[in-house]
């Protein structure tokens, strides 16, 4: 599968689709907007996955299910799509990284992805403050280290791999979301029950996520320099914060209880972007007054009203990231209506075929 990469990558190619994406991220004219298709692989494809549950403790494994089929886009089939996908690779262990380096229990069932058993009790909680968030070979963080040196000694011996394919980190989610896996859904009694105890523990994981996203960077060849991959898409800045939990809390509860910690990894990171899973249009313009804050991203833009924060994202010049769109848009070019520049686009194609030819349409409507 390495050598038929090797064969099938184009770095002009892979240039063109990052400039595409700089333009959009600038908020600059342009023809059209970055477009990723989602899809099944075919039934004949001669590359598959491995089940998640063989690619955790397999680097060999992880890797290739990278290149094959990474949410639910595939770098293997470059020479049969041409979308806008970045060719890009993490070292994929979940949403648990950062909880594991404080003693959690992680458990994975089936082929369902890894996932932390809350602590016990709020005693318990409370001494994640007596931990080192820097002692980072606690948990899976030398796993997760291992992997990407792995990672790198394979594509060493692909040049033209190594000049296509961006390493990037893993998902270090947010020190909201990581106090949330370690403490479970107690956590949101705990504003009003121990907001200071609470304030302290997620300063404490924001610590950690800006430590080891800092000790990984020998092991990534992110950029161009400003900019970095995450969910199959290019960002601005050098971080995603993940913050599915925040979408259960008021925007005042977000702005005086997280934001500052939200604002303390941005801000050492030089800037990135928030992400959110389901409706978090109400804790939009909180996002966008965060002073590093650069995009957000969305898991879920159709439950939002994706017009109205348009507009008030267009003001901070504050790109939107994975908009969905309905393949009747791309079709007849009525995106770039709604959307002329500051938008990257996701399509949930269903088949490679249909991905194709909505794409060939989509490059003709505009």
């Amino acid at each position: 599968m390495l050598y038929h990469l090797e064969e099938i990558l184009d770095p002009s190619r892979q240039n063109k689709i990052s400039d595409l994406y700089m333009k959009a991220l600038r908020w600059q004219s342009l023809q059209r907007l970055p477009l990723v298709l989602t899809y099944n692989l075919p039934e004949d494809f001669p590359f598959k996955p491995y089940p998640l549950s063989q690619a955790r403790d397999n680097p060999e494994k992880m890797l290739y299910n990278e290149l094959v089929h990474a949410f639910d886009s595939s770098i293997a089939c470059r020479d049969l799509l041409d979308d806008d996908l970045p060719c890009a690779i993490r070292a994929n262990f979940g949403t648990v990284v950062i909880a594991s380096i404080f003693g959690a229990e992680i458990e994975q069932v089936n082929n369902n992805p890894p996932w932390v058993r809350p602590l016990e009790s709020s005693d318990i909680f409370e001494r994640i403050l007596d931990c080192d968030p820097c002692d980072f070979s606690q948990g899976w963080c030398p796993k997760v280290v291992e992997t990407y040196k792995f990672f790198n000694d394979v594509l060493a011996d692909f040049p033209n791999l190594q000049k296509c394919i961006k390493v990037v980190l893993p998902d270090l989610q947010g020190p909201f979301d990581t106090a949330e896996q370690l403490r479970g859904s107690s956590i949101y009694e705990d504003f009003y029950r121990v907001p200071k105890t609470l304030y302290a523990v997620m300063h404490h994981l924001a610590e950690a996520q800006i430590g080891f996203a800092q000790h990984l960077q020998p092991y990534l060849n992110d950029g161009p320099e400003g900019y970095t991959y995450q969910h199959n898409a290019m960002i601005c800045g050098n971080i995603l914060i993940r913050n599915d939990c925040a979408i259960n809390i008021s925007s005042k509860m977000y702005r005086e209880q997280v934001a500052p910690h939200d604002a303390a990894v941005l801000e050492a990171l030089g800037g990135g972007g928030i992400h959110c899973c389901g409706k978090c249009e109400h804790l939009v313009e909180e996002f966008l007054s965060l002073p590093a804050v650069r995009c957000i991203d969305f898991g879920q833009s159709d439950m939002n009203d994706i017009n109205a924060i348009y507009h008030k994202a267009r003001q901070h010049k504050a790109p939107l990231i994975r908009i969905r769109v309905p393949g009747q848009e791309l079709l007849s070019g009525r995106v770039l209506d709604e959307f002329p520049t500051g938008v990257t686009l996701v399509h949930d194609a269903g088949s490679l075929d249909k991905a194709r030819n909505i794409m060939q349409a989509y490059r003709k409507s505009c």
